[in-house]
């Protein structure tokens, strides 16, 4: 079963149709990955690739970070999105929502304020939802809280 699913990732990649139900994962698996254990959202100094996880989050309540230092985020829920909220004090709180089953690089995304998301995450929010919110982010109006 590893060689057919290392062989459909293989031939997915290259852009490949495989036709062969054989080969076709399931569509919402409880996996790990990049070190991220199921069903925890990971935080990492450094990317999720080579980094080190320092904090993780499995309950669906707000919760605070360390001193915003994250690089990159890994969710490995199947059913839930993630809320990184960038608590900005006198201005609208930013956030960008990452999706179920998704890894994300931080400063692959730029921020509200100029900057990227790398160390501007202040706290974590697993939002009970169907997990698919595509990689976005916005501004929440004074006082809301996902």
């Amino acid at each position: 079963m590893k060689l057919n699913r290392k062989m459909a990732a293989t031939l997915l990649t290259a852009g490949l149709a495989v036709t062969s139900t054989a080969l076709t994962a399931p569509s919402a698996s409880a996996v790990s990955m990049h070190g991220c254990s199921y069903p925890r959202v990971c935080l990492y100094d450094g990317s999720y690739q080579n980094g080190s996880i320092f904090s993780w989050y499995q309950e669906t309540t707000y919760q605070r970070t360390i001193g915003n230092r994250a690089d990159a985020v890994v969710n490995t829920r199947n059913d839930d999105s993630v809320w990184l909220i960038d608590d900005r004090g006198d201005l609208r709180d930013a956030y960008i929502c990452i999706p179920r089953n998704t890894a994300v690089n931080l400063g692959d995304y730029a921020h509200p304020n100029g900057t990227t998301w790398a160390n501007d995450v202040d706290a974590v929010k697993i939002w009970s939802d169907d997990g698919t919110c595509s990689v976005r982010q916005g501004t929440l109006p004074d006082g809301w809280r996902p």
